[in-house]
């Protein structure tokens, strides 16, 4: 029988883990994401440098965000939650100007996924972003 395998998914050149998000601005179909002090690169020696990211053939309507709000635990625990789905445009129009925390980025098929931490005013939330993107992700490095 034929096999057909996989390859790995590259890795990245920079991580945005632990990455402090400002804000994410959709302009046409450019997803932006401003850091407050850019990513790791993820080559030696593995420092911190300085930018923002952008996504580019960035589908909106086929993007979507998960926002959730725990009701018996701290945020990020394991207990009950409410929550509500949305598209990226919607949670734009909500969160776009509120920070986030990345914890966790994953690739796939024309999809970028991060999760992590909304902050609000005296609340934190628990997000799932899933952007579906035809185009690239480009390292906007600063000088």
């Amino acid at each position: 029988m034929p096999i057909a395998i996989k390859p790995p998914v590259p890795d990245p050149p920079y991580s945005l883990h632990d990455a402090h998000i400002l804000s994410l601005t959709l302009e046409g179909d450019a997803l932006r994401l401003v850091t407050q002090y850019g990513y790791v690169c993820t080559a030696e020696p593995y420092g911190q440098v300085d930018g923002d990211v952008e996504l580019t053939g960035v589908e909106a309507d086929s993007s979507y965000v998960w926002v959730l709000e725990y009701t018996d635990v701290l945020c990020g625990n394991c207990g009950h939650f409410a929550g509500q789905k949305m598209t990226l445009e919607t949670f734009l129009r909500d969160y776009g100007e509120t920070s986030l925390d990345i914890m966790d980025e994953t690739y796939g098929f024309r999809q970028m996924k991060l999760e992590g931490f909304l902050n609000l005013p005296g609340r934190c939330l628990e997000f799932f972003l899933e952007v579906y993107y035809t185009g690239e992700i480009r390292y906007l490095l600063k000088d």
